[in-house]
């Protein structure tokens, strides 16, 4: 599913919502600044596992403001997920993910 809506807020806010089959569903909310390229929120659900279960907090959290680019999403996913056990994405394909968001066309 893609919706890309615009912020009436602030008009380079686009919000994208896609979901991805990988070995789980992953659901992607995000909204982003087309002019600065960085995350402005982000909510990702689906039914993967991921333990501790508060970490999905922590990585929604931790990635607003960074650049909605392929190395720092990837980058900031390796940390935050580290020592964590996760079932249903990897880190390359939950950055696909998030990053493949700003590729709607927000027309």
């Amino acid at each position: 599913m893609v919706s890309p809506i615009n912020n009436q807020n602030n008009p380079n806010s686009v919000s994208v919502k896609r979901c991805f089959k990988f070995e789980k569903m992953v659901c992607v909310d995000l909204v982003f600044d087309k002019t600065t390229n960085t995350i402005q929120s982000i909510k990702i659900t689906g039914d993967f596992f991921l333990h501790p279960e508060e970490t999905i907090d922590l990585i929604e959290s931790e990635l607003v403001g960074t650049k909605l680019e392929k190395d720092w999403v990837k980058k900031k996913l390796e940390s935050l997920l580290s020592g964590c056990e996760f079932y249903g994405f990897s880190i390359d394909s939950l950055s696909y993910a998030i990053i493949r968001c700003k590729e709607v066309d927000s027309h």
